[in-house]
């Protein structure tokens, strides 16, 4: 039982590692063999392999171990003629690479080689040359840990490639240094008067001309940092102003029922149209807050035609919060003008920005701001001097002085007049600032003996006498 069981191992040790010819064909009938070869019982090549062409001709001779060729494989053209020798020390292959050994290729002649190469961990080591069709040597070296060192005829002209090289670059060095000194205080001027996106180019064209300086790189972050910040400011600036003019228009919108440059409902625009504002009034036709819409000039028309159904401090604010709003938007398109766009290669980033200076930005809606200001402020102003002659008048209930009370009631209807008939934002203001002056002095005054004053403003007519005569007790 013994015996048998090892005779029994013993051949399927044989059919295990024992070779089969397969031969595959170009045609269907199997008349024209395409390749043969062996193969182990799973398939695996092992051993002798050849390859030929549809005409019969020997392409491919070599030996597989494990399914990778090694040792002398023979690669021939399709005339037959040699074409590769490759020498495979261990088994493997990649492309017209061996893993460790020696690729010698020929010309079609298939006696002249055309070069030789070796390999070493499927990298090139070692000896490499390369022919011309008369077996010329055109090209030798060797190569180092993978760094070709050129040897013989092919490393005196490698030097001489390389000095020529080396002057090459000498004077594309000394000509770009020329230009980068050109370049740099031009880009230095553009940068000192804020035109970044011009002082940007001439940066970066000095920074490719000198790649390796300093300077060019830093000015270029600065723009670009810079640049963003302003970029976030416009921003920031221009949608919480217009935010803010919006909410407060609304409101003063509201709580007056302000309707400003709109027609009754089935009227077209017309400059003759006259605006009813008695049926406005009580069924106002104002259906937009959008105040792109409207312009100064157009409310300042309405406001001149209905002048007794709008407060002056109405028309103060609305005059300084629609200049203000359109101021924004005329800087808003002068900075989006500027747009442009800028690739840093040093942080492999695309920037956007607006190459607009801030201070010209701000300086520019510096008088449009302080008018809409001015325009808040009027209603407080008015409020103030009400108080006061509501205080005065207090005053003179407590402590008559007839003459006192009468003449600046008499001026105080002066500067109302002139108040209601608001010809400008400025003189408003001038006008109620110069009447809360006086009425502070005449407050001042109940304190005080005023029989001298009294008789002196006796004798006054005029509203401008009065006020003489007041400014200068």
């Amino acid at each position: 039982m013994k015996t048998i069981l090892t005779i029994l191992i013993c051949v399927l040790s044989l059919n295990s590692f024992s070779q089969k010819l397969v031969k595959t064909y170009w045609d269907y009938y199997n008349t024209k063999i395409q390749s043969e070869y062996y193969t182990n019982a799973y398939g695996v090549k092992n051993g002798s392999y050849k390859g030929y062409s549809k005409y019969g001709g020997l392409l491919l001779q070599g030996s597989y171990k494990d399914d990778e060729p090694v040792g002398k494989w023979i690669e021939n053209y399709t005339n037959g003629k040699l074409h590769y020798i490759k020498i495979y020390d261990i088994p493997g292959t990649y492309d017209f690479q061996v893993k460790n050994g020696k690729i010698i290729s020929y010309y079609e002649d298939g006696k002249t080689i055309k070069y030789e190469r070796n390999f070493k961990n499927m990298e090139l080591n070692g000896v490499w040359k390369e022919y011309d069709e008369k077996g010329i040597v055109t090209k030798e070296g060797k190569y180092v840990n993978g760094i070709f060192e050129p040897t013989g005829t092919t490393k005196i002209k490698y030097d001489e490639e390389q000095e020529k090289e080396k002057q090459r670059l000498a004077s594309i060095l000394l000509k770009n240094t020329e230009e980068y000194k050109n370049i740099i205080p031009k880009a230095d001027t553009a940068f000192e008067a804020n035109d970044y996106k011009k002082a940007l180019e001439l940066y970066k064209s000095a920074s490719d001309l000198l790649v390796n300086e300093k300077y060019p790189k830093d000015k270029i972050s600065e723009i670009i940092d810079t640049c963003l910040m302003n970029r976030d400011y416009f921003y920031d600036y221009w949608n919480s102003q217009f935010t803010s003019i919006k909410s407060e228009y609304i409101q003063e919108i509201k709580e007056y029922k302000l309707v400003v440059l709109q027609l009754q409902p089935g009227y077209g625009y017309s400059s003759s149209y006259q605006y009813k504002y008695d049926k406005m009034r009580d069924n106002p036709c104002w259906q937009s807050y959008n105040l792109d819409y409207y312009k100064w000039e157009d409310a300042q028309k309405c406001f001149n035609d209905n002048k007794s159904f709008y407060e002056p401090f109405q028309i103060a604010f609305i005059e300084g919060a629609l200049n203000y709003w359109t101021a924004i938007k005329i800087e808003k398109d002068k900075v989006e003008k500027t747009s442009y766009d800028f690739l840093s290669k040093a942080k492999n980033t695309n920037y956007r920005f607006y190459n607009y200076d801030k201070r010209t930005f701000l300086e520019n809606l510096k008088v449009a701001k302080s008018n809409y200001e001015l325009g808040k402020s009027v209603k407080v102003l008015y409020n103030i001097a009400l108080k006061k002659k509501n205080q005065i008048t207090t005053l003179n209930d407590q402590n008559k002085k007839k003459t006192l009370f009468k003449k600046y009631l008499m001026v105080y209807g002066d500067f109302i007049a002139k108040y209601n008939t608001y010809s400008s934002l400025t003189e408003t203001i001038k006008v109620l600032n110069t009447l809360s002056t006086l009425s502070d002095k005449v407050i001042t005054s109940y304190s005080q003996d005023t029989k001298e004053l009294e008789s002196k403003l006796k004798e006054a007519d005029t509203s401008e006498q009065i006020q003489a005569i007041l400014h200068g007790q």
